[in-house]
């Protein structure tokens, strides 16, 4: 009975373990599969994505168009109701040449009446120099006759009497010489005095009108015929006469491949046109630790960068303040 029972057994056993591998086969093994298929080409994917940065050709950063010396902020240091506008945005200036012109009626009265105070104090001092001149030449003879006198009477030619008067006109020749030295001094200081007073309200007069601070482009004027300048408030924007160049941002993953002389070609942004060609002229010693172009400078920045400045072949097209893409070669 015993040897009847075994075969079924087997027989169970066998069935059992042909169901597990078939179980195994079709639901297990194909997971497997997939997983290793899936971290072989993960790995694979890491491996290409690890780039080494010094393979990099080009860089690519933010920049804007500005004249290589900058732009500044006209403003005036004293107030006053504009009443004309001598250059239009977009014109070019030279040094000194006057932008717009103030209300100057005041300065202008009190310049007259300070040339006509150091006039009439000039006049008085010549009058002071004249009786000065006059009286040493007096003086002087009177010297001369006192000295003439004393040595006559020491030999006993003229009385004392004569000599004591001789020696009385000349001290009070002396005197009269020496109070009029005195008096043309206050005359010469007060002429002075004078004189500085009118290069003050000249000074004045002067800064009724806001001149160029150097050769540039007058780029924006904020103010018309009749509008009132404040002191210290900007009224205008004013380009330096300079090469244009490319002002930019280059993140600071990349900022080490940096180097003067690089060559540049400056795109729009987002595309992938040339706007103009150039070189680094300049590479910012140390990473900022804000944007240079964030409008909020309260805002902090996750990021640093480097500053570079590229000077750019002349192009009309380009315009200041417009942002821009910088490509520099950093393979070259």
């Amino acid at each position: 009975m015993t040897n009847s029972i075994h075969p079924d057994i087997d027989y169970l056993l066998s069935k059992k373990m042909f169901i597990r591998i078939f179980i195994y086969l079709i639901f297990v093994l194909p997971f497997l599969v997939l997983s290793n298929c899936e971290s072989g080409s993960s790995s694979t994917d890491m491996n290409q994505s690890r780039i080494d940065i010094n393979d990099i050709q080009f860089v690519v950063g933010l920049g804007r168009i500005e004249p290589e010396l900058k732009m500044l902020e006209l403003t005036s240091e004293i107030q006053g109701l504009v009443e004309r506008v001598h250059i239009q945005p977009g014109e070019e200036v030279v040094q000194g040449e006057a932008i717009i012109e103030m209300r100057r009626d005041v300065e202008k009265a009190r310049v007259k009446q300070a040339e006509a105070k150091v006039e009439s104090q000039i006049a008085i001092v010549q009058g002071s120099e004249a009786s000065l001149a006059a009286a040493t030449i007096k003086m002087e003879n009177a010297k001369k006759n006192s000295e003439r006198m004393e040595s006559l009477f020491q030999q006993g030619v003229v009385t004392q009497s004569s000599f004591d008067d001789v020696r009385t006109s000349f001290e009070s020749l002396l005197e009269e010489t020496n109070r009029l030295k005195a008096e043309l001094t206050s005359q010469q200081f007060l002429l002075k005095q004078y004189q500085a007073d009118l290069e003050l309200v000249q000074a004045q007069l002067r800064q009724k009108i806001i001149e160029a601070p150097a050769d540039g482009q007058l780029l924006s004027l904020d103010i018309t015929i009749g509008s009132m300048i404040t002191p210290g408030q900007p009224f205008g924007t004013f380009a330096l006469k300079s090469p244009i160049t490319a002002y930019c941002e280059i993140d600071e993953l990349f900022a080490h491949r940096i180097k003067y002389d690089q060559r540049s070609v400056i795109r729009s942004e987002g595309m992938t046109d040339t706007l103009a060609v150039g070189t680094v002229v300049f590479v910012g010693p140390y990473l900022r630790e804000k944007s240079i172009f964030s409008d909020d400078v309260s805002q902090l920045e996750d990021r640093r960068i480097r500053e570079v400045r590229i000077q750019l072949e002349p192009n009309p097209s380009l315009l200041y303040g417009q942002r821009v893409e910088c490509v520099v070669f950093v393979d070259e």
